[in-house]
């Protein structure tokens, strides 16, 4: 009888045991084997076809791996299409159950690496499953605690890239949950990388056994139950930090692409986690494509709610009355069992969208990033990261020699990332004459005319060199354009060509923008309550260029928080417990109309803008655009409109592509011109000239010239240096942007001034001598307060006498037409007002108009 009840009870036992033993997978297992064989067997057409014996030994990911392991990296990456070219049915079945798949994937590379590598760092429980037998797992001794492991251990894994197709948010669905794809969107916040849990072991607190490895997913996950037998403790867990393995950890919000809109929706976002070496991949600005998989995850979102949240609790229907008497029902108070926050809404079933990406790619990253190569060998560390490496050693700035050597090395690895034609197109463009109207008629073709602010805009594009003294100050090298002008003069044309001629480039409106939004913005985080910096429009466009449409209908108060961005190329921010100092190394090309909507000639650029005197100052050119009326220019703009309508492209021809633009312009920042001696003497010439001409009275500046308008011109001489690709910065480059600084801030062309009309017959003098005239009657006012006419003429004649600016035989002359000048400003200008009249108007008593602005 005992041994049939033994017999029984090893039967029921083994039953159990079946009944409880884990089910494998069929379908992953398959995948690990093939996944295998493809590391182990995959061959590219280049190593196939090559003539060195040892590329043509091993696959093409082993040398991958090798690599991996060489730079101590944990991804390997994957090409997508290399999986398609060896068995299309393996590709699909991973595109298909990624998430199922995918550690098995990850197992089969641990496999691989250990097999082939004898790697003893990888942990066995990467690989394999908790060891079972027949009871069950295996039980550790409750007084033995396990030997320390190596801290060493490395978990690898698989990121796909090149999977196509390319999606956007808006085409996530719940199809998509699960499945390998692609999505593109700009980012516009990343969080901090904190240690995340992959893969815990924890010590019982009441008997100090360990527990097997338990991996984590989404949450904080404990063991069910202690392995020691004799312990019922389910609950008090300690975790072990020695055993435990953790990774990196990022989360990035992305935005859809300003092209990627419908019309009349809202731009939709998305938060994307980051794993490993994917950590800083992305920054803010970049315009990025993710591959990775969807999944849901509840929204915790709503927890975080004050203390009014009403707590429900529900009464159970055990009777007919829901009270336990029999009575009628429970009413609005009965949840039917049902216990949560009322705020919560607890019969709601919600989840938010969360995209796990394993691998980042810029768009723009050819255009962008020094060293990006499209070779297969160099693709794992080029193609998936923007920028430096955080981690290499800084260098002196003030070590000449080894920043020539890395431009040297940089500028020839761009030139290897190019195709063969384009390396030609490059040596082309060099041997080219004239290169610089050439290429300064290839920016905006598609707008008539406007030749100087085109070149602006060009020098622009390839900017002067950014430097640093001793002290660390940095001084920037990016120009800041403002540009104008009447209504339909194409000065939106200009900002618009820039947004998609040109990545990181970023387009607002001054009107609709707020000192928070063209810098940055400190936002709460729903889910963690932690303050985060979400980035504005000159730190999304840092490193490009940011256009600010209807510049000067910008509130005072957001103009000055501009100021610090435009000129030491930082945002400070101290906000919410939050100090920091944020770069936004961009330029600005600035549109703006004049105050009242059309350009007075006969006011100086500060007076027909609404805009600061400091602001001004950090503008390095200002072009006026005006709409005059000439037939003959009036009939070459319609028909340069009309073809462009009739023929689009062919209504233009350029001299050069908008690629070969690019490629070009991107070769040419490889090169740091220095100023010569000869060029040093020649701007301390014209900044003296410009100076001088500032304070006297025959010129009418625009505003104050400062040392930033030598600065300004230094960075204009370098941007045509590198234009030329020119190493040192030479006398002809400096004539140029002195001529270039002179024409865009200190002279605008004006008509003669009317100052009499006798019989139809106008009397007019040239504008510079009205100001001339002007001027010094104000000065000679504000001098000597309230004075008759007769003695402000006299007194103004005397001081042009004593200057040597009119002959004594000419003084008749003179104090007529400057009595003429005193009328028009009484009647005109209102810039006099008459404190006493008189029928003989040169004894009347004048002074300056209370509201007339000197400037």
């Amino acid at each position: 009888m005992i041994s049939t009840d033994d017999n029984n009870d090893k039967e029921v036992q083994y039953n159990t045991n079946q009944q409880n033993a884990k089910v494998k997978d069929e379908l992953a297992e398959y995948i690990k084997t093939a996944f295998i064989e493809f590391l182990e067997l995959f061959k590219t057409s280049e190593q196939l076809i090559s003539k060195n014996k040892a590329f043509r030994e091993h696959s093409f990911y082993y040398y991958q791996v090798e690599k991996m392991k060489n730079e101590q990296k944990s991804n390997l990456y994957v090409d997508y299409g290399h999986l398609e070219r060896y068995r299309e049915d393996l590709a699909n079945a991973i595109r298909e159950n990624y998430y199922r798949l995918e550690p098995s994937i990850k197992k089969a590379l641990n496999m691989f690496i250990r097999k082939t590598f004898k790697d003893s760092s990888i942990d066995d429980s990467v690989i394999d499953d908790p060891p079972l037998d027949e009871n069950g797992p295996k039980d550790m001794d409750v007084d033995t605690k396990p030997a320390k492991k190596d801290h060493t251990r490395v978990i690898y894994n698989i990121c796909f890239f090149n999977v196509t197709p390319i999606l956007k948010i808006r085409d996530l669905r719940t199809a998509r949950i699960g499945t390998l794809c692609t999505i593109s969107g700009t980012v516009t916040r990343t969080s901090e990388i904190r240690p995340e849990l992959i893969l815990g072991k924890f010590y019982c607190m009441d008997c100090s056994t360990s527990s097997n490895i338990i991996p984590q997913q989404f949450k904080y996950t404990e063991p069910s139950k202690c392995l020691n037998p004799l312990c019922s403790n389910t609950r008090r867990w300690r975790l072990n930090m020695e055993d435990s393995t953790f990774t990196d950890w990022q989360k990035v919000r992305i935005q859809e692409n300003s092209t990627e809109i419908p019309s009349g929706s809202m731009p939709r976002s998305l938060e994307i986690i980051l794993r490993g070496d994917s950590v800083e991949s992305a920054r803010a600005g970049d315009k990025c494509l993710f591959v990775g998989t969807m999944n849901v995850v509840p929204d915790v979102s709503r927890m975080n709610i004050g203390n009014n949240a009403s707590v429900i609790k529900g009464v159970p229907n055990n009777t007919p009355g829901g009270d336990g008497k029999g009575g009628a029902s429970g009413g609005k108070d009965d949840f039917g069992g049902v216990t949560g926050l009322k705020d919560l809404g607890v019969r709601e079933m919600n989840y938010k969208i969360c995209f796990f990406s394993h691998s980042v790619k810029s768009t723009e990253s050819k255009f962008n990033v020094i060293n990006s190569k499209s070779d297969d060998m160099e693709m794992e560390d080029n193609q998936f990261k923007t920028g430096i490496n955080s981690n290499a050693e800084p260098k002196n700035p003030l070590d000449d020699d080894d920043e020539d050597m890395e431009n040297e090395n940089s500028q020839q690895a761009f030139l290897n990332s190019l195709t063969e034609k384009e390396r030609q197109s490059i040596e082309k463009m060099k041997n080219t004459e004239n290169l610089y109207n050439h290429l300064a008629q290839s920016i905006a073709p598609s707008v008539f005319g406007h030749k100087a602010i085109k070149k602006g805009i060009l020098l622009m594009l390839f900017g002067g060199v950014h430097k640093k003294t001793p002290e660390k100050i940095r001084l920037r090298g990016d120009i800041n354009i403002c540009i104008v002008g009447d209504p339909s003069t194409s000065k939106s044309s200009f900002l618009k060509y820039l947004v998609a001629f040109l990545p990181r480039s970023v387009y607002t409106s001054g009107k609709a923008s707020s000192a928070a939004g063209l810098t940055a913005t400190v936002v709460k985080d729903p889910e963690t309550g932690d303050f985060n910096i979400e980035a504005g429009a000159l730190m999304l466009a840092d490193n490009g260029i940011c256009c600010i449409d209807e510049f000067d209908k910008m509130d005072p108060k957001d103009q000055v928080a501009i100021h610090e961005a435009m000129e030491q190329q930082t945002i400070s921010i101290a906000k919410a417990g939050i100090h920091a100092t944020l770069n936004a190394r961009t330029s600005i090309l600035a549109a703006a109309n004049p105050i009242g909507g059309r350009y007075d000639i006969l006011k100086s650029l500060a007076a027909n803008l609404n805009i600061g005197g400091p602001l001004m100052s950090r503008f390095d050119l200002f072009y006026v655009v005006q709409d005059e009326c000439s037939p003959e220019i009036d009939r070459r703009i319609a028909e340069h409109i009309v073809a462009v309508h009739q023929k689009k492209d062919k209504a233009f021809k350029s001299k050069f592509t908008p690629d070969e633009l690019k490629n070009y312009i991107k070769y040419s920042k490889f090169v740091k011109p220095v100023i010569g001696a000869e060029a040093a003497q020649l701007l301390e010439f014209h900044y003296k000239s410009l100076r001088q001409n500032d304070t006297a009275s025959t010129q009418r500046a625009s505003y104050r010239i400062t040392v930033r308008q030598l600065e300004s011109m230094i960075r204009l001489s370098e941007a045509l240096a590198r234009l030329n690709l020119d190493t040192e910065v030479k006398a002809n480059y400096v004539q140029e942007a002195a001529r270039l600084l002179q024409k865009s801030i200190i002279h605008v062309e004006t008509d003669d001034v009317e100052i009499e009309e006798i019989n139809d017959n106008r009397i007019t003098i040239s504008s510079e001598k009205f100001f001339q005239l002007s001027k010094s009657v104000i000065y000679y006012t504000m001098k000597n307060g309230s004075s008759k006419q007769k003695d402000i003429i006299s007194g103004v004649i005397q001081d042009f006498l004593e200057a040597k600016q009119i002959e004594k035989s000419h003084v008749k002359g003179e104090s007529e037409i400057l009595e003429k000048v005193i009328n028009r400003m009484i009647k005109r200008e209102k810039s006099l007002v008459e404190i006493e009249s008189n029928e003989n108007e040169s004894e009347r008593i004048l002074d300056k108009h209370p509201n007339f602005n000197v400037e």
